[in-house]
């Protein structure tokens, strides 16, 4: 009996081994396996381009594409998920529905309640008009007489009322809205001390500057690895286009890999066509994630803005 309830337990034991053997191999591959990604498109007077994405040896892809009509395909194993479907075919479908539904006739219960409103209006023209007689117009009394010399000292009384609480009124307009100004200036003053304190602290700077690699780090993780794409652009103008080439040559040297600029100084074009490949893994991300949220002062801080929204 002892080695029956042993090998049962022994049994348990390795399929918790297995399960637990599963599951963190799903979380790694989740973890490690990246996403990867590739997209080419093109501009030339219409927009045409096709993007897909894989994971695990095409176990899961999502591949769209758009030329006039955007379609999206889902497939799992190499079987398709749904039918593709086109953004306007559905929007046809739904139009036609609404048109279906406007052909209907009225319902049962509309065409007796305007039945029996058509009867009741027959019914009030046969029967006679038993008008009751009409009524005498009672005449108001005659106002009495005002002597003109009072009624232009009424006026003159009452324009100076008015005069008076438009001019009390407009004081008390300047004068809120002086004291207005000056909560906001000294509003604005508190604010830019505030400020200035935050930038001057040392574990704000250390925090500021983690974050600005860390956001570099993902950046650069994010964006693709290979690929190669141009822009064809000019004006009538030389002078615009040579504008335009001067602030693309701002972030130029960022992208010079990736992208080729040619510029045209006689004519108005603009074309675009480009194709990139890459990939993203999620372990990067939440490690890059995690690296922030090990910081102290970063918590502090991400605690602050999130409960009173603004600096802490």
């Amino acid at each position: 009996m002892l080695h029956i309830i042993l090998f049962i337990l022994k049994i348990l034991g390795l399929l918790v081994l297995i399960v637990l053997g599963l599951v963190l191999a799903a979380a790694l591959m989740i973890l490690l396996v990246p996403v990867r990604y590739q997209a080419e498109g093109s501009y030339d007077g219409k927009v045409k381009g096709k993007a897909r994405i894989t994971w695990l040896l095409h176990i899961l892809s999502v591949s769209a594409q758009y030329e006039e009509d955007l379609i999206v395909r889902v497939r799992i194993f190499g079987f398709r998920i749904g039918k593709p479907k086109k953004m306007d075919s559905e929007l046809k479908e739904a139009e036609d529905i609404m048109v279906q539904a406007m052909e209907i006739m009225e319902p049962e219960p509309i065409r007796e309640a305007q039945e029996v409103k058509d009867e009741i209006h027959d019914k009030v023209r046969e029967e006679p008009k038993n008008l009751p007689p009409p009524k005498e117009e009672v005449k108001s009394p005659t106002p009495p007489k005002v002597d003109p010399k009072k009624k232009k000292g009424f006026r003159v009384m009452g324009v100076f009322e008015k005069l008076k609480k438009k001019v009390l009124m407009a004081f008390t307009k300047l004068k809120f809205f002086f004291l207005r100004i000056c909560d906001t200036l000294r509003t604005i003053k508190d604010k830019k001390d505030e400020i200035y304190a935050w930038i001057s602290n040392k574990e704000n700077q250390k925090t500021g500057k983690l974050l600005f690699r860390q956001v570099k780090r993902l950046i650069r993780h994010i964006l693709p690895l290979r690929g190669k794409g141009n822009i064809t652009f000019g004006f009538d103008d030389p002078y615009l286009t040579g504008q335009v080439l001067t602030y693309a040559s701002v972030i130029y040297p960022l992208c010079h890999k990736h992208l080729n600029l040619y510029p045209v100084f006689d004519q108005t074009v603009f074309t675009v066509e480009g194709t990139f490949r890459g990939r993203i893994r999620i372990g990067t991300a939440l490690l890059i994630g995690l690296r922030m949220l090990l910081d102290k002062n970063f918590r502090r801080l991400l605690k602050g803005w999130l409960h009173k929204g603004g600096i802490a």
